[in-house]
């Protein structure tokens, strides 16, 4: 199931992802396709059918309205690079399961378009450095995302306060501040990344297989205990909620598997070998 959200949030939340200056040339695709669609349209209910349409109308010397073969080749390179904006746009609502199927492949730019809803496709897309994360996770990185540019000016304020001793050779409350912004800006950068290369698995695609967002039963044949839990991204950790790390002992052990799969968890304690007894999600 796609998640429920408006075409203007969507193209917002892809805008946000991206780096200042590309999202400034891509801005005006974007939200030409979305004025068009109607920025309050849930992009769950967007189809392929509609995408064609735009086609039509976005390049109406290419694609005719007539219906015969001429309509049916690939946009030239000329159009297809004005579209790009519109395919990444896409492509990112695939990854983040905003719309029900992937539609970049109904923009008419050939094989490997890309938009993979998740799994091993996305993680190709995105040369290997996908960022699996459920969309609560996605939600947190983005309000954190917001605070810490939001102390952006309090820190500089500190630094032009600091710098106002000439003194530099024993100024700690300057070398203090920089050690702020330096610890700031690393953050925001590593979050930005986090988002740009965000993916959604959703249910379909995982195939029954525990995978990020999925909450797991297992029982520890050792101990003959049960544990339930949460498999999240790393940034998403919160073990008395009952949410753990993909990366973690347990969440490496037993990703990609199935009911019934019996694992060996390799932990500081020794090797623990637990059943999988349930996976939702």
């Amino acid at each position: 199931m796609a998640e429920a959200i408006s075409a203007g949030d969507a193209s917002a939340h892809f805008l946000n992802a991206i780096e200042p200056e590309k999202a400034r040339d891509e801005r005006p695709e974007v939200e030409r396709f979305v004025d068009w669609v109607g920025a309050e349209r849930e992009m769950n209910s967007l189809t392929g059918e509609e995408i064609d349409t735009y086609l039509r109308e976005r390049f109406p010397d290419l694609l005719g309205d007539s219906g015969d073969d001429s309509d049916e080749g690939e946009l030239d390179d000329a159009a297809a690079s004005q579209i790009e904006p519109l395919r990444a746009f896409l492509a990112y609502a695939s990854r983040l399961a905003f719309t029900e199927e992937n539609l970049v492949p109904h923009l008419r730019l050939g094989e490997g378009a890309g938009g993979a809803r998740g799994g091993a496709g996305a993680a190709a897309e995105l040369g290997g450095k996908a960022y699996y994360v459920t969309l609560e996770g996605v939600a947190s990185l983005e309000h954190e995302l917001e605070e810490l540019k939001g102390r952006r000016p309090e820190i500089a304020r500190e630094l032009r306060a600091a710098m106002a001793d000439k003194d530099f050779r024993e100024n700690a409350p300057l070398d203090a501040a920089r050690d702020q912004q330096a610890h700031l800006e690393a953050r925001i950068r590593v979050i930005e990344d986090q988002l740009r290369h965000a993916v959604i698995i959703d249910p379909e695609t995982k195939g029954g297989r525990a995978n990020v967002g999925s909450t797991v039963k297992v029982l520890n044949l050792s101990a003959d205990r049960e544990q339930t839990f949460q498999l999240v991204s790393p940034s998403e950790v919160d073990p008395a909620d009952g949410k753990i790390s993909v990366e973690s002992p347990v969440g490496s052990a037993v990703i990609d598997h199935v009911p019934g799969d019996e694992v060996e968890v390799h932990a500081p304690a020794g090797a623990v070998r637990l059943r999988v007894l349930e996976v939702d999600g």
